[in-house]
């Protein structure tokens, strides 16, 4: 079973986090994120009760987390998907650019937004989701890029009451002083 948590972190403190997210069992991704969260980390367990306890004894412990929300992935086979399951994985698979489209979709659409989210070619991957919005999807690209795919191919899609976006910033240079006396010789 897979599920995403949302962090709010104390300023400052974003990017320890995320590395100790990185480093935190049952968390398979994290990243920074612009918008209304901080981070979000895709965690993975055998159940939803394995997921809750690496978020009540694992994240929840991390110096710098303030808040969190957990929102359990809907399994493919629950949705009645042909062949049981979705074409795309689920979002935060890969490294690298992304934004992440939350979807509320009109009363008994969710199941097809997933179906039309997932033939679409800018969009890496899927979820049906449980909480405020019913579908995730990512789209491997900057904001600049993937602006364009929301507007142009997502909103206009039958089913599609609202959307929200949160933007993954998938590195921070370091600034001048946080540079050792060596740095600059790279």
């Amino acid at each position: 079973m897979d599920a995403f948590v949302y962090l709010r972190v104390r300023p400052g403190r974003v990017e320890d986090v995320v590395v100790q997210l990185r480093a935190t069992h049952g968390v398979r991704a994290a990243v920074t994120v612009i918008g209304d969260w901080d981070v979000i980390a895709a965690t993975h367990g055998p159940d939803l009760l394995s997921i809750a306890e690496t978020v009540l004894r694992r994240i929840h412990r991390i110096e710098g987390v303030e808040r969190t929300v957990t929102t359990p992935v809907v399994p493919g086979d629950v949705l009645g998907l042909a062949g049981g399951g979705l074409r795309t994985p689920v979002p935060m698979q890969q490294p690298g650019d992304a934004c992440f489209v939350h979807v509320r979709a009109e009363p008994g659409a969710a199941t097809g937004l997933v179906e039309a989210l997932a033939s679409l070619e800018d969009v890496s991957a899927v979820a049906l989701v449980a909480g405020e919005h019913d579908v995730v999807a990512e789209i491997p690209y900057p904001w600049e890029q993937a602006a364009r795919v929301i507007v142009d191919r997502i909103l206009p899609l039958p089913g599609v009451l609202a959307t929200k976006t949160l933007v993954a910033v998938p590195h921070l240079e370091p600034e001048d002083e946080d540079r050792d006396q060596f740095s600059a010789w790279t």
